[in-house]
């Protein structure tokens, strides 16, 4: 949808508006802008795939190796990590990143044989979130988009230098669908929103995968509950701006029983007020699971997960406490003319 809008295929107003360099200081650094030096993430590119040691590691145990890729993992950064096989349903055909086409490789066939996905995921911060949609949230993301590339590309270099073959795939980098992969490791659920969402942290992470042959043990997909609590809660649907997100029950799409987000829509609103926002976190802000990663949090997976009952009970408490259309909080970080901020707040936690 992002190159959809940059071509012109949603119409030259959201294209003017998507093309052009945003104020926001933060979405030049952690988007592909004008001035690539000042954007990590692409230059992160060129290290995604690399050579291999000659000297490959010889792997007795996929067991014992995915445990230590695991801990690898979050010894780089990752908060979550799972492993599956990767199924080439997840692999897109060709290239069609807006990078790619600007760097003249859009449309070159993707050929990815591959045999294992490494799923990591990195939480963004809860109280940054809840400003959605504003400046700061759009800035938490690419913040997230940005850790959680890093873990990436030094996870695959480090499989490298085991002798296997290891490429990163993250934000402006992707081969591969991440959120199917991540549920297929194990790491959450695929939400009404159209997010994964985990245990831990909700709707609240950014997720990048590495693919690999390097023999590993995968993990199973999970069932917290997610599923069965959107199935009661239309909290993000009837909190959404743009009215993308479906109110209804699943549909089939391309042989998958899923809610279909109109992503068009989505598009629209994200470029609908540039001197305010960049895009929309809002129907992560509102979620339910999206909670602080403490004490009753945990509680509430663990009741959810097991009752109907205690999803409806956790589902009114949340009602309650927040609202049914909780309104945005007071927001900071917000562009006036100038350049200055219109109000700052303490620092976060």
């Amino acid at each position: 949808m992002h190159s959809q809008a940059a071509i012109g295929a949603l119409g030259e107003k959201v294209k003017e508006r998507w093309s052009t360099e945003s104020i926001d200081p933060f979405r030049r650094i952690f988007y592909p802008e004008n001035r690539a030096m000042n954007v990590p993430l692409r230059s992160w590119r060129n290290v995604a795939d690399g050579p291999l040691n000659p000297n490959k590691t010889d792997v007795a145990d996929p067991a014992n190796m995915a445990s230590t890729i695991k801990e690898v993992a979050r010894f780089l950064g990752a908060d979550l990590v799972g492993i599956c096989e990767l199924n080439q349903a997840y692999v897109y055909s060709h290239t069609g990143l807006r990078i790619d086409f600007a760097k003249g490789t859009g449309g070159q066939e993707i050929h990815l044989p591959h045999r294992y996905a490494i799923s990591v995921a990195v939480e963004m911060n809860y109280r940054r979130m809840r400003y959605a949609p504003c400046w700061i949230d759009n800035a938490e993301v690419g913040l997230g988009y940005l850790n959680v590339g890093k873990v990436a590309v030094a996870l695959a270099a480090f499989i490298r230098e085991l002798g296997y073959p290891a490429r990163a795939h993250f934000f402006i980098n992707e081969w591969v669908m991440h959120v199917p992969i991540a549920e297929a490791a194990g790491l959450g659920e695929l939400a009404r929103n159209g997010i994964l969402i985990t245990a831990p942290f909700g709707p609240r992470q950014r997720l990048a995968t590495v693919t690999t042959d390097l023999p590993l043990a995968i993990d199973s997909p999970t069932n917290i509950g997610v599923v069965a609590t959107c199935e009661l809660c239309r909290k993000c649907a009837e909190n959404c701006p743009s009215q993308a997100i479906p109110h209804g029950e699943k549909m089939e799409v391309r042989g998958v029983l899923k809610w279909q987000l109109d992503q068009e829509k989505c598009m629209r609103f994200w470029v609908s007020n540039p001197n305010k926002w960049n895009d929309c976190s809002r129907c992560i802000a509102v979620c339910p699971w999206n909670r602080p990663n403490v004490w009753y949090h945990w509680a509430s997976v663990q009741a959810v997960k097991r009752s109907f009952l205690a999803r409806k009970f956790l589902l009114w408490i949340d009602n309650i406490i927040r609202g049914r259309k909780p309104r945005p909080v007071v927001k900071w970080l917000n562009y006036v003319e100038g350049g200055r901020n219109a109000r700052t707040e303490p620092k976060d936690n």
